[in-house]
């Protein structure tokens, strides 16, 4: 497990937090339209993309960047649970949703995801590597969990998962480092880049904060920064087939 933050650290957490999740909420709901929620319907010839969202999130939570996305022409679509569930229960409803996608499109998937949902991306590509051709992780702690323990302890319990977990994960993920992308930032206590970083990925740590993204600069509102959005899109940007060469 990552060392353990201090009393202090871990006080400067919540309140960085709990000051910026309403203007993160308000940022979400203001994104909100239906026609976000899923374009299976009328994407069948974009490029399909899965966004998964962090623990103890709501799929709705992430629409501004499902708008985004579909701006780009994307075939966006969305997990339909709250985020919540053993890892493992979660992941197998995940697959079958995955297959479905995929057999729709033609094309394999590419998945962005956000903590939790950024580990959950990772096993799907570990477990149907012909289906999903690139995961794109922005602050998830895949190298032994969060530093903050009582927030680990809580993930523990909920996903029925350990924290070294996710070191056998990482080593499992070795062959399939080149199709994965993952975003941090030092400004994000909860997942910051050592718990982020893989070898072998394309690892980007966001080093600065734009004026306009302070609001956002904590685990929760990490993604909707205008850098990360940047890098996601630029991730995406990159044809699938030259992830899909992997060496074994």
């Amino acid at each position: 497990m990552a060392p353990g933050m201090s009393f202090t650290e871990s006080v400067q957490l919540v309140c960085r937090e709990a000051l910026h999740a309403p203007w993160i909420g308000l940022t979400a709901w203001r994104g909100y339209s239906d026609e976000h929620r899923d374009h299976e319907a009328v994407g069948a010839d974009r490029e399909p993309v899965l966004v998964l969202g962090g623990f103890l999130s709501h799929p709705y939570y992430y629409a501004p960047l499902g708008r985004m996305l579909a701006r780009r022409g994307y075939a966006v679509h969305f997990d339909d649970v709250f985020n919540a569930r053993p890892l493992r229960a979660h992941v197998a409803r995940l697959r079958t949703r995955v297959d479905r996608i995929v057999q729709a499109s033609g094309s394999p998937l590419r998945v962005v995801g956000h903590s939790l949902g950024g580990i959950q991306a990772m096993v799907l590509l570990l477990e149907q590597p012909d289906a999903v051709g690139q995961v794109i992780a922005v602050a998830a702690p895949v190298v032994g969990g969060t530093p903050w323990r009582p927030l680990q302890r809580l993930v523990e319990r909920v996903l029925r998962v350990r924290a070294d977990d996710t070191r056998i994960l990482e080593r499992r993920l070795a062959p399939y480092a080149s199709r994965i992308t993952t975003i941090s930032s030092p400004h994000d206590l909860v997942a910051p880049p050592a718990a982020c970083t893989l070898n072998g990925a394309a690892n980007v740590v966001l080093t600065s904060v734009l004026q306009s993204d302070h609001a956002l600069a904590s685990h929760g509102g990490v993604i909707f920064m205008r850098a990360a959005v940047r890098a996601i899109m630029h991730a995406l940007s990159d044809p699938l087939a030259s992830r899909l060469a992997v060496a074994f």
